[in-house]
This record gives structure tokens, C-alpha cells and sequence, in this order.
């Protein structure tokens, strides 16, 4: 009880106005569900010349804005986000790549967090119940035993996150009254540093650690969707600008498979303007290229890269409503 008295007051040490992401999805709950299997051809839709997407299971509860790290070899967990009203969840849901669950609670809800795995540890960056905060969570790496472990330099929601080798780096943000432009590691061992400045300020834009850099895509500046994909360098904490989308996306959901950059879904400044786009991105030369469509328009999913595929999972509509599919994404 101490513990969770601590960690929910440091917490609510948020920013003066309200901050929450931009897109809400619907909830519902039950118990343990039964789920395609990933071999099966049953219920896949073949998309583009290059990515297949099958249906594999169902959340136990619609959310998007969720933080989402690998669970095993096949598998996820997802961690809090926003239901239909647009309120945060305190849920936390598992994928073990047959079925999904119910793995636990955060000490209060939050959406629009960033998660990274760090040796055998997850952590949370932020996230907005009422108001951004800017607390740092350690769980296990089932999910559990929340511990307050840290402090962002400011309160951020709606960052994104990566991580190469034992480091993860988070990315723009919200902080209650303004985009952020920042770059802050964190480590175990070393905490938090500022470490770069972004060319522009970016909430909800997405980011993948790939060959040793991080790729940044879209994201938004003060309302207005942007098309810039940037490279970060960990190393030098060079930003340079790598290529250009064909439309400006924020709330897109990113991962890597065989090489490449695969951004899905996503929306551009208006509300309701998901689309299904499945785009590659070529990390030498930022070459962008339409390579399939998502069986729904979709912002604010998330994804996470397993060996060979990709799992994407839930996002809003442009109703607003939410979808609990999971998908695997697979290159041809």
C-alpha cells in the first residue's frame, strides 16, 4: 500500500492543462480469448506486393494510445490508453501469440505513454491521466510491481520511444501546455540526460531503432500534422532530416522488419482523417514506398517487432471507435 501511495503521487505531479492524445478508442472487457492462429491462411488479406496482414487475436479491452514492448518470442503487452471517451485506462493487457489477457493494472491510468524494455526490466516514460506527468515506471517483464525509479526533465505525454543497445531514447512530446522539441535518454545506470534538440517540436510522431540509429516519423506541431522523417544518431546526437511521406501522418504506429521501416496507419491534422496506408521506408535513402493497405483506417495503434513479422494492435477509428484487432504483419 506504501508503494502504491508513492508512485501514484508522483504520478500526479502534472503539467496546469489538460494534455490527453488526440484519439480515442472504445473499450469493452471479457474473459481469455480463442484467436487465429498465426499459420493459418484463414481470415488473411493479402495487401500491396509486399505485406500480408493476418488477423490473430482480439484485445480484452479496445484502447488506443496504449505503450506496447515484446512479450517473449510471439507475444506483447500493452499498457494503459484511451477508450471511447476518451479517458485513460489503467489496464494492462498480454499477447503471448495465442490468446490474450488481462496482466495486471498501473497504479493509475495513463494513455499516451512510451515503453522500452531494458535487460529484463520495462519501463514507462509519462503519459497523461488528467495531466502529463513526467514519472518514470519500472516494471517486471511480465508487467507487474509498478516502482517510481525516476523524472523526465518535464512532464511529457505523447512522446515516442526507442532504444539501442541499453539505452532508450525519448522522443518530442506534450507537456500540458506545448509540444516538445527534446531528446532525453534514460538509462539504468546513467538516469536522464537531454541529449538533442529536434529541428522542429513533435507530439505523436513515431520512432524505430534500426542499425544502430533512430528513425523518426511524422508526428505533430502544434496541431499540424507533419510529413519530415529524421534520423537520430545516439551516438554523435546528430538529427538530419532522411526523406519526406507522401502526406503528413501523426498517431502512426512504426516497427522494422527485414531491413526496412514499416509505418501503418496513422492521420493527418484533421480529426478522422485515418487512413489504411501501409508505407516502407528505406533507411540509407529515405525512399518512401507504398507497400499495402490495412483491412481499417487507423490512428494511434501500436506496434512492436518480433522475429519476422510485426504486431499491430488497436488504434481508433475514424469514428472514434476502437479496434482490439491484433495483427501480424508479414512481408512477402
Amino acid at each position: 500500500m506504501a508503494l502504491f501511495c508513492s508512485v501514484l503521487a508522483v504520478l500526479l505531479v502534472t503539467a496546469a492543462t489538460l494534455g490527453f492524445p488526440r484519439v480515442g478508442a472504445a473499450s469493452h472487457s471479457g474473459s481469455r480469448v480463442k484467436t487465429v492462429s498465426r499459420h493459418s491462411t484463414a481470415g488473411a488479406v493479402g495487401v500491396g506486393s509486399r505485406v500480408t496482414v493476418t488477423p490473430l487475436a482480439t484485445l480484452v479491452s479496445a484502447v488506443s494510445a496504449s505503450a506496447a514492448v515484446r512479450l517473449g518470442s510471439s507475444g506483447a503487452l500493452f499498457f494503459g490508453g484511451l477508450d471511447s471517451a476518451a479517458t485513460p485506462l489503467d489496464a494492462v493487457q498480454s499477447f503471448d501469440g495465442t490468446s490474450t489477457g488481462s496482466a495486471g493494472q498501473l497504479p493509475i491510468p495513463l494513455a499516451g505513454s512510451g515503453a522500452a524494455q531494458l535487460g529484463s526490466q520495462i519501463y514507462l516514460f509519462g503519459g497523461t491521466d488528467t495531466n502529463p506527468t513526467s514519472a518514470i515506471l519500472m516494471l517486471t517483464s511480465g508487467g507487474a510491481n509498478p516502482t517510481n525509479v525516476g523524472q523526465l526533465p518535464q512532464p511529457t505525454a505523447d512522446a515516442a520511444v526507442a532504444v539501442v543497445g541499453h539505452t532508450a531514447y525519448v522522443i518530442g512530446g506534450y507537456s500540458g501546455t506545448s509540444d516538445l522539441d527534446s531528446i532525453v535518454s534514460y538509462s539504468p545506470t546513467a538516469g536522464t540526460n537531454s541529449v538533442a534538440t529536434l529541428p522542429q517540436p513533435l507530439a505523436q510522431a513515431a520512432a524505430v531503432a534500426l542499425g544502430g540509429s533512430i528513425y523518426i516519423v511524422g508526428g505533430s506541431d502544434d496541431g499540424a500534422a507533419s510529413k519530415t522523417i529524421y534520423r537520430f544518431d545516439p551516438t554523435t546526437h546528430a538529427v538530419s532530416k532522411l526523406g519526406t511521406l507522401p502526406v503528413a501522418l501523426q498517431q502512426a504506429a512504426v516497427a522494422s522488419i527485414a531491413r526496412q521501416i514499416i509505418v501503418l496507419g496513422g492521420q493527418g491534422s484533421a480529426s478522422g482523417s485515418q487512413t489504411n496506408a501501409v508505407y516502407s521506408i528505406k533507411p540509407d535513402d529515405g525512399r518512401v514506398t507504398r507497400v499495402g493497405t490495412l483491412p481499417l483506417q487507423l490512428a494511434g495503434a501500436v506496434a512492436v517487432s518480433l522475429s519476422g513479422e510485426i504486431l499491430l494492435a488497436g488504434g481508433a477509428e475514424t469514428s472514434g471507435q476502437a479496434s482490439s484487432e491484433i495483427y501480424a504483419i508479414t512481408t512477402a
